[in-house]
């Protein structure tokens, strides 16, 4: 008899490949962010930078603890990869605004945390589509039998 999670393994399980290597990829390359803020002027941009990192790595402890079927495990996963997103973006706008308006500012090491911050971002978004698209295939399938 054939599972009836196995369809919802490949998205989850690819879901949780892309939090993982992001979030420890996040925590090992922080020092390009870290190397842009020291340039930065503004006060909070260390702060979200910090919660960026940490909302990865709750993200990847959240994803960690998914079974298969688990309705509650993977909405809240999925919020939490939208809130590091968020804070990724918010971080992306501090850096564009430094870009913009701050004189005396080294721009390619500003623009390289630009761009890191937003393929991270980006990857916990894709993996919140994939996580959602797994619930959606898993409740039409309830649905159907």
């Amino acid at each position: 008899m054939k599972n009836k999670y196995a369809e919802n393994t490949g998205l989850l399980t690819a879901a949780r490949l892309m939090i993982a290597v992001s979030a420890i990829g996040h925590l090992i390359f922080a020092s390009i962010h870290v190397d842009a803020l020291l340039l930065l002027e503004n006060e909070i941009c260390g702060f979200v930078m910090f919660l960026f990192v940490l909302l990865g790595l709750v993200a990847l402890f959240e994803s960690t603890r998914i079974k298969n079927g688990q309705l509650s495990g993977q909405i809240f996963t999925i919020i939490v990869c939208l809130a590091a997103a968020a804070a990724g973006g918010e971080l992306i706008s501090i850096y564009r605004y430094a870009i913009a308006n701050q004189r005396a500012l080294e721009t390619p090491l500003v623009s390289k945390a630009v761009l890191f911050s937003g393929v991270l971002a980006g990857v916990y978004v894709i993996s919140a589509v994939l996580l959602l698209a797994g619930l959606l295939r898993q409740r039409t399938r309830r649905q159907a039998v």
